[in-house]
């Protein structure tokens, strides 16, 4: 499955494209899949690993970003989940303002109960923030935790395969709030630059890269300490490990660039 990113709006209409897609013939035909959906900004998936027709995905709410008809309507977000490969979607029912949120990043942990991790978001009022939100039972249910940290203005997080390291980026606070306890206690970090995103490595929880304004870091102590990595202009939007091989780490900026590391960072 994939998703189109655009502005939120409607899911259906003869000339709507964005949305979530699915392949099934090896890259030939895309099957667009928004039965069930009410808006169209699709900002996350995640797939069951021990079924791929349980998917689960995060929708964020706004206003659109396009004129006429439809203009000025709130799209509302939400959480939404799958057992029929994306033919219909339910959407499930968090909380109060669930609608009001974005859920931009879901991590899944690795194992085999794999947990989803997420973060609610309003970026235009953090009141109405949900904050952290786990679910054990691949989207089912889902638990909200890390009250201290519902109204900050997140940005981005990492997490550990395991989901017990959890590292949080606040926009513009440049350090970081690290868990090591699955979320129960929380402490601030020094002022490292941590201003984007933020890989774990699945081999060691204390093995941070991240994303700062002209460069890439790489931490090996868990964000107490970091090491300039790669110097670049171009804004870093997301920094990945390799699942089943933790030395290679992808790096992907503006501009349609893809950086490989092949020593897990240090290149």
């Amino acid at each position: 499955m994939a998703a189109t990113l655009g502005s939120p709006g409607p899911a259906f209409g003869p000339d709507m494209e964005n949305g979530l897609y699915r392949i099934s013939d090896g890259g030939q035909n895309w099957i667009q899949l928004n039965c069930g959906f009410v808006n169209s900004r699709v900002v996350s998936v995640r797939i069951s690993p021990s079924n791929p027709d349980v998917a689960v995905v995060g929708i964020e709410g706004g206003f659109p970003s396009f004129t006429g008809s439809g203009a000025s309507r709130y799209y509302p977000g939400g959480i939404f989940r799958t057992e029929e490969a994306g033919q219909n979607w339910t959407r499930v029912t968090i909380g109060p303002d669930d609608e009001r949120n974005g859920f931009v990043i879901m991590h899944m942990t690795t194992g085999s109960q794999p947990q989803l991790i997420t973060f609610g978001a309003n970026h235009s009022d953090t009141s109405q923030n949900l904050g952290l939100l786990r679910s054990r039972d691949m989207g089912v249910t889902w638990e909200l935790f890390a009250p201290n940290l519902r109204t900050i203005d997140v940005a981005t997080f990492g997490l550990s395969s395991d989901g017990n390291t959890i590292y949080v980026n606040e926009s513009d606070n440049y350090s970081s709030w690290v868990s090591r306890d699955a979320g129960v206690n929380w402490s601030q970090g020094p002022i490292l630059q941590v201003n984007g995103p933020i890989a774990v490595s699945p081999a060691d929880s204390n093995l941070v890269i991240f994303g700062s304004p002209g460069n890439i870091r790489r931490s090996t102590d868990g964000l107490s300490s970091m090491k300039v990595v790669l110097t670049t202009p171009i804004t870093i939007r997301e920094i990945v490990f390799s699942p089943s091989h933790p030395n290679v780490v992808y790096a992907e900026s503006d501009g349609y660039f893809l950086y490989r590391s092949d020593d897990a960072g240090l290149s």
